[in-house]
């Protein structure tokens, strides 16, 4: 058996240690292989909920077998307050029997007024108990993404960012400080989008997916969702190589370009 191993990075300023290719979802990903991910590629970040049955076994006997220090275990609501926030935390850290959870985040947020309230007092509160050791969002609103880090001292953000949808790298990436929060980049392949060929320009691989994500400095883990465990040692094994050399890479962006145009052609819209 060939074990991939894939090095750990810091997780932006939080003084957690990651591997750059993170585990998330329930769409074929049982716990055996969630517990295989962990021993057999180097995965220790892992994004679940207990909606996401399989990975969410699969981490809790992980944990059961003595490796929660060596997981990177990060969470959420799907609500924007402080009771949704403890009520997460608690169904989380009860069903996985462990005493903190490291990144707690409030998902999709769209104005200032999802963290304000009882929203931010109870993710300060948990940081300042031990409860959790970061807190951050997930948004589709860059531009505000840097301003809300700043205000409210997030530690994370989990943002889309892939080669089809890049203005992260302007609206979010050039504007964060030098000790900048972590950044967790998701929908490496564009739902799938970028695995097809657009006219006569051939697809990416799902690694080259990935390794693009992971080719820009502020982008510290990448997540996926594979339907198998053959995806899932791909995209390891992709993202163990690194970024991809600057030709490719150059291409991989002409490509992304052919998608959204694609896209936007069809539909009539398009965002970056």
């Amino acid at each position: 058996m060939m074990l991939v191993e894939l090095p750990r990075r810091p997780f932006g300023r939080t003084g957690l240690s990651v591997a750059p290719l993170g585990l998330a979802g329930s769409y074929g990903i049982d716990a055996d292989a969630t517990e295989r991910a962990f021993h057999e590629l180097s995965i220790n970040y892992f994004f679940v909920t207990p909606r996401m049955k399989g990975l969410f076994e699969g981490v809790r006997r992980l944990i059961k077998a003595g490796h929660r220090d060596e997981i990177v275990l990060a969470t959420g609501p799907f609500f924007p307050t402080g009771r949704a926030l403890r009520g997460q935390w608690d169904d989380v850290a009860r069903g996985l029997g462990t005493d903190r959870i490291d990144v707690l985040q409030v998902f999709w947020v769209r104005w200032r007024w999802y963290l304000t309230g009882g929203t931010i007092e109870t993710l300060r509160r948990f940081k300042e108990e031990g409860k959790i050791r970061a807190f951050g969002i997930s948004t589709h609103e860059r531009r505000m993404a840097p301003d809300f880090a700043s205000e409210f001292g997030l530690d994370m953000l989990m943002l889309r960012y892939n080669a089809a949808h890049r203005g992260a790298e302007q609206d979010v990436f050039a504007r964060l400080p030098a000790e900048r929060p972590a950044v967790v980049a998701y929908t490496a392949t564009r739902w799938g989008r970028l695995l097809r060929p657009v006219g006569d320009k051939p697809a990416l691989t799902a690694s080259e997916c990935y390794r693009f994500q992971l080719s820009h400095p502020a982008v510290d883990v990448v997540l996926t969702g594979p339907k198998t465990w053959d995806e899932l040692r791909a995209n390891a094994e992709g993202a163990a190589l690194g970024p991809l050399p600057a030709e490719r890479l150059a291409e991989v962006r002409a490509f992304g370009d052919a998608v959204h145009a694609s896209a936007t052609s069809r539909f009539g819209f398009g965002r970056r």
